[in-house]
């Protein structure tokens, strides 16, 4: 398995290259929209001899290096076809835009040795280099790098190893909106997540109040909607960072993997009440706790498991009955139990992670 890391670290970008990569990636995409043809459903149709047109017109006058413009006509591509997903589902208003200055450097444009990157700028005339042994939080135990994005203040480096999970012991995680339950080594633990919730609620009062301007002053509402909105995921970034690496210190001393909740289309299932059931479900980062959570165990060589959660918290760890409704979160059983609904949840995770117990009843 190819455990995976992304790093940051500063450079001085050249600030020609990712101008001039920004405005043939409008180019292109206008190109590429063009080919996206409309019957039952949206369908792209970019032919390969279009594509090859598409490049050799893009070549002239292009003094970079020639994979950059491979790099544009591939990340356009993955654009519009992801955009095209979107609008079969009902999901896309609008159509893609090119809005971030941001350049993809392939692995044929950069060579790695002894901890320096080197990535050509123009062909055997301009290199951009970075020495990753000068940052300490870029590990020394990684295999190769992969590809690299070029911004106008950093580089982003992305690094792999393969490694082969093992776990002694399994912990398992539900997390809800403003707490978050494990167990971890037989022992329930709660994770207060309300500073999060908090957080997203401070700028959710931010963003109304912007959008009243909106009709007034739209260039300096969207200016402003765009700045608080970096400030939130920054903010939510962090909090995420600081609790996933607390976790992973805790299960690295237990040789532990995680039993994570299976998440895929949860916005589908749920994202589908009331405006206000969405504004709060919309606060819900499970997904990025778990995103997190994987990447940084894989990397340290410990296996995360996803299990159905489907009435993971209605379901008797005992006899496998059905819970109901007791006092507050209590749930109780018919058998006598009676237990909170949250740890309920995190018993069941942990026992079909490990295949301990039948599923759940319907």
């Amino acid at each position: 398995m190819e455990a995976v890391k992304s790093y940051r670290v500063p450079v001085e970008a050249p600030k020609d290259l990712i101008e001039e990569y920004f405005k043939v990636k409008q180019k292109v995409l206008t190109v590429v929209l063009s080919h996206v043809k409309f019957s039952e459903k949206a369908h792209l149709e970019f032919r390969n001899e279009e594509r090859r047109r598409l490049r050799d017109e893009l070549l002239g006058g292009w003094r970079f290096s020639k994979h950059y413009v491979d790099s544009v006509i591939n990340s356009v591509i993955g654009l519009v076809k992801g955009w095209i997903t979107l609008y079969n589902k009902g999901k896309a208003r609008k159509e893609p835009r090119v809005t971030r200055k941001t350049v993809y450097v392939k692995s044929t444009l950069f060579s790695y040795r002894d901890g320096k990157l080197k990535i050509s700028i123009e062909p055997n005339k301009r290199y951009l280099e970075a020495d990753l042994t000068k940052y300490s939080w870029v590990p020394k135990d990684f295999e190769k790098v992969g590809g690299l994005i070029l911004t106008e203040k950093e580089l982003i480096i992305t690094v792999k190893k393969n490694v082969e999970p093992k776990a002694e012991t399994w912990a398992s995680f539900d997390m809800n909106l403003t707490n978050m339950t494990a167990l971890i080594n037989g022992e329930v633990r709660r994770y207060n997540l309300k500073t999060l919730y908090h957080v997203h609620r401070v700028y959710e009062i931010k963003r109304q109040r912007i959008q009243k301007l909106s009709k007034f002053k739209p260039k300096t509402s969207e200016k402003l909607l765009e700045k608080y909105s970096h400030r939130e995921k920054n903010r939510v970034k962090d909090f995420m960072h600081k609790l996933t690496t607390a976790i992973v210190k805790d299960l690295v001393k237990l040789g532990s993997g995680a039993i994570l909740e299976n998440l895929q289309g949860i916005k589908d299932r749920v994202l589908n009440s009331s405006k206000r059931n969405n504004r709060k479900l919309s606060k819900w980062n499970a997904r990025q706790f778990q995103f997190m959570l994987e990447y940084k165990l894989k990397w340290l060589g410990l296996p995360v498991k996803h299990v159905n959660p489907k009435n993971s918290s209605r379901t008797c760890p005992l006899c496998s009955g059905y819970l109901v409704a007791y006092e507050g979160r209590l749930m109780k059983c018919s058998c006598g139990l009676i237990v909170d609904r949250d740890v309920v949840a995190v018993l069941n995770l942990q026992m079909w992670g490990a295949g301990f117990t039948p599923e759940s009843p319907p």
